[in-house]
């Protein structure tokens, strides 16, 4: 069905382009979803604008009904899926008994993050988990199938630094990060003797154009892994420009 077909659950305006364009310039179609119809068509129109080999799609990334009918589309029209970058994540300041000490978290030259008054309930919590967790499973589920089969493939997972240690204004932040990696381990057992490499990128700073942490430089990254040879898999993947990088702020 033509060029091999990478798709990009959750695309923003920071790194989900920047990896749509890098993947479709290394010479892929890459089907994209995006929850807000706007920005779909303005990701469309400017990717047309380059020449780039891209299809969007509406979706929530924590609605698997949705998602899943996304999937059976690009089946239909590119076949089976080669690559799968889950990208997708409820990114907001919150604690989990005490009110946030901060009225927002800003790092940096990036835009700030609107911080949670009141403790995150458990619904909340639930409700993040969706996209920060079950959306990845429910997607590389759609995937795998087809991988196995062909013996090749490659699903990478946007982590982050918080994976590895809470910090304490970013209480669901860091627990999703933390069982998206556990996911990601859990899939790399289970995929790579099948020739399917999973792998979770832990960005272990916060993303800005003009910086070390430029969304093009961690989308190049990601291209790298992808393109890896099976005896350099392993299932943690760390963009760390710097070796201080990822300090805990709280610590």
């Amino acid at each position: 069905m033509g060029r091999p077909l990478a798709v990009v659950v959750g695309a923003g305006p920071g790194l989900g382009l920047a990896l749509i364009r890098r993947f479709a310039r290394g010479g892929m179609a890459v089907g994209f979803l995006a929850r807000r119809a706007e920005a779909v068509a303005g990701y469309q129109a400017a990717l047309d604008a380059e020449g780039l080999d891209t299809r969007g799609f509406v979706a929530d990334a924590g609605d698997a009904p949705a998602v899943g009918r996304v999937f059976a589309e690009l089946r239909r029209s590119h076949g089976e899926p080669d690559v799968l970058i889950y990208n997708a994540a409820i990114v907001e300041p919150s604690r989990f008994v005490t009110p946030s000490g901060i009225a927002e978290a800003r790092y940096g030259a990036a835009p700030g993050w609107q911080a949670r008054g009141a403790p995150i309930d458990a619904e909340a919590l639930v409700d993040g988990f969706r996209t920060n967790v079950a959306g990845a499973l429910h997607a590389a589920q759609q995937v795998a199938p087809g991988m196995i089969a062909r013996g090749r493939g490659t699903i990478l997972l946007t982590g982050g630094v918080l994976a590895f240690g809470p910090w304490i204004e970013w209480g669901a932040v860091s627990l999703g990060k933390a069982a998206l990696r556990s996911l990601g381990h859990s899939m790399f057992k289970e995929l790579a003797p099948h020739g399917v490499q999973v792998a979770t990128v832990a960005i272990h700073g916060t993303m800005a154009k003009g910086t070390a942490y430029d969304h093009d430089r961690v989308a190049e990254a990601y291209w790298q892994v992808h393109m890896r040879p099976p005896a350099r898999w392993e299932p943690d993947v760390h963009f760390k420009p710097g070796a201080d990088d990822g300090g805990d702020p709280d610590a």
